[in-house]
């Protein structure tokens, strides 16, 4: 059950550090350098070669195989991923549709609701025009009245304030999806930033292997 509640991308992770044990490795050292990899603008084939490259590290065997077999299971990740991106992004457009009914629907019922206030108020202006003198009776009918057009009144108010609740609720998640895509992208940034370094500290420890020979 705890699974299900996994992202594609941590159960991808799961699987990789399974893999590495699985090659008699050091998955805390080598799986954030895979993932970094994976996860860059690098091409496919750029990425191949520079999991190749680990992988020769790690074992002698089935080199090729192995770094199919993430690639193929990497490729499989993304593509869920963006499925569920693209479900989300359905999702909020739908419920910013919603949304904006709602809104429009409130603005009508509180310009019906000015027109009949504005409505009840010239009768009774005419009322109180025509009889100058209002029994205590009548008092009580009118203020009764008034009590329940206020309670109207406060019932809209407490709509309108779950509905801008809620579209600050919306906002707010937005903007903190917004910053974590931000932080990943410059995440993935350093990472590849570092696998060029070693890639680089890499063929020049070649290049002087090579001379020695």
């Amino acid at each position: 059950m705890a699974m299900a509640s996994l992202s594609n991308t941590d159960n991808f992770s799961i699987w990789l550090k399974k893999k590495l044990v699985d090659l008699n490795t050091d998955d805390e050292v080598f799986s954030p350098y895979i993932l970094g990899i994976l996860e860059s603008d690098d091409s496919e084939e750029e990425k191949r070669e520079a999991l190749f490259g680990i992988l020769s590290e790690i074992t002698e065997n089935d080199i090729s195989d192995i770094c199919n077999e993430i690639i193929k299971n990497w490729l499989k990740t993304a593509e869920e991923n963006s499925k569920e991106e693209e479900k989300t992004v359905e999702k909020i457009d739908v419920e910013q549709k919603l949304a904006k009914l709602l809104e429009e629907s409130k603005v009508q019922s509180v310009q019906v609701t000015s027109k009949i206030s504005k409505e009840k108020q010239k009768l009774k202006d005419a009322i109180l025009a025509q009889y100058a003198e209002v029994s205590d009776g009548d008092d009580g009918v009118e203020e009764e009245s008034e009590d329940l057009s206020s309670a109207g009144y406060v019932k809209n108010m407490n709509a309108e304030v779950v509905a801008r609740a809620e579209r600050e609720k919306r906002e707010k998640e937005k903007e903190e999806a917004y910053k974590k895509k931000e932080k990943d992208k410059e995440d993935r940034a350093k990472q590849k930033s570092k696998d060029d370094e070693r890639k680089e500290k890499e063929k020049k420890r070649t290049q002087k292997g090579e001379r020695r020979r």
